[in-house]
C-alpha cells in the first residue's frame, strides 16, 4: 500500500510538472503563431507547410522564453507561480535558447528564403528591442506594450504565408492583419488585469491601471464585439468567405473567460489567462475547418 502511495505521488507530481512545463513554459502560448497562420490559410485558401508551421512556432517561442528568463526576478517579487517554476531550471535557459535558435536557423536555411529571412530577423529584433529598451514607452503611451505586441502577432498571423510563398499582398490579408490585431489586443490587455498592482507600481499605463478592474473588463468586452468587423466588411465586399462568421463562436469564448475574471483573484486570474485566454487561439483552426466543412455541405 506504501509503495502504491508512492507511485501515486510521483505520478501526480510528474504529471503537475509537465502541466507546468507546458503552460509556464510559453509552449501554450506559442502556439498562437501558427493556429494564426493555420487560420488565415483556411480563410485565404492557402496551402501549409510543416517546415512553416515549425518555423512560425519556434519564432514566438524564443521571444516568449527570453522575456520569462529576463523578468523572472521581478516576477518572483508578486510570488508568480510562473516565476517560482521557472526560476528552478533559470540555469538551464542558456542552452534552451541555444537549441532554439539552431533549430531555426537549420530550418530557415533549408526551407525559406532572403524574404522570409528579413521578415523573421524583424520580428525577433522587434520583440527583443521592447524587452530591452521600448517596454518603458508604456509608461509615456497609454497601452503601448499592448499595441505593440498586437501588432507583432498581426504580423506573423496575417504575412507569414505571403512571405513564405513570396506572394503579392492584397485586401484579404490586410482584413486578416486587422482582425488578429484586434483579437490579440482583447487578449493581452486581459492578461494585464492580474499585473494591476505591478504595473502601477512601475509606472506603466496599461488598460486595466487606468481604468481599473471593471471599467477595463467593459472595454475589453466592448472592443470582443468590435473585432469582428473587419471579417464581417470582408464577407460583405467577398474578400473572405462566408464561413469566416463563424469567429462569432470566438467571441462568445472570450466573453465567458473576460466575465470570469470579474470576479476571481490575481493568483486566478494567472491560472485564467495562461489557460483559458490562450486557448482561444488554438480554437481558431478548429473552429473555422468545421465551418468551412458545414459550408460546404
Amino acid at each position: 500500500m506504501h509503495s502504491n502511495a508512492n507511485y501515486r505521488n510521483i505520478e501526480f507530481k510528474s504529471l503537475k510538472y509537465l502541466k507546468n512545463e507546458i503552460t509556464y513554459g510559453g509552449y501554450l502560448a506559442a502556439l498562437c503563431s501558427p493556429c494564426f497562420i493555420i487560420s488565415t490559410s483556411i480563410i485565404l485558401d492557402i496551402k501549409i507547410s510543416i517546415p512553416m508551421l515549425l518555423i512560425s512556432y519556434l519564432l514566438p517561442l524564443i521571444i516568449y522564453s527570453y522575456d520569462y528568463y529576463k523578468d523572472i526576478d521581478k516576477d518572483i517579487k508578486n510570488n508568480s507561480e510562473r516565476a517560482t517554476f521557472l526560476k528552478r531550471k533559470a540555469d538551464r535557459y542558456p542552452f534552451v535558447f541555444a537549441f532554439y535558435s539552431l533549430f531555426l536557423v537549420s530550418l530557415l536555411v533549408l526551407y525559406s528564403n532572403w524574404g522570409m529571412v528579413v521578415f523573421i530577423v524583424a520580428i525577433m529584433a522587434g520583440g527583443i528591442l521592447y524587452n530591452v529598451v521600448l517596454k518603458n514607452l508604456t509608461k509615456k503611451i497609454p497601452v503601448f506594450k499592448n499595441m505593440f505586441t498586437a501588432l507583432t502577432w498581426a504580423l506573423v498571423g496575417a504575412f507569414f504565408p505571403l512571405f513564405y510563398y513570396s506572394m503579392s499582398i492584397n485586401i484579404s490579408f490586410i482584413i486578416a492583419f486587422s482582425f488578429i490585431f484586434m483579437r490579440v489586443m482583447n487578449n493581452v490587455m486581459f492578461f494585464d488585469l492580474k499585473d494591476i498592482e505591478n504595473d502601477r507600481s512601475e509606472g506603466l499605463k496599461t488598460l486595466p491601471v487606468m481604468l481599473g478592474k471593471k471599467g477595463a473588463i467593459n472595454i475589453l468586452q466592448a472592443l470582443n464585439i468590435i473585432s469582428f468587423i473587419p471579417l464581417v466588411v470582408g464577407v460583405y465586399i467577398n474578400a473572405v468567405p462566408l464561413f469566416a462568421l463563424a469567429s462569432a463562436f470566438l467571441g462568445m469564448y472570450s466573453f465567458y473567460y473576460i466575465k470570469k475574471a470579474e470576479k476571481t483573484n490575481d493568483k486566478e486570474l494567472e491560472t485564467v489567462s495562461h489557460t483559458l485566454a490562450d486557448m482561444e487561439f488554438i480554437l481558431w483552426p478548429v473552429v473555422f475547418v468545421i465551418a468551412k466543412i458545414m459550408i460546404g455541405l
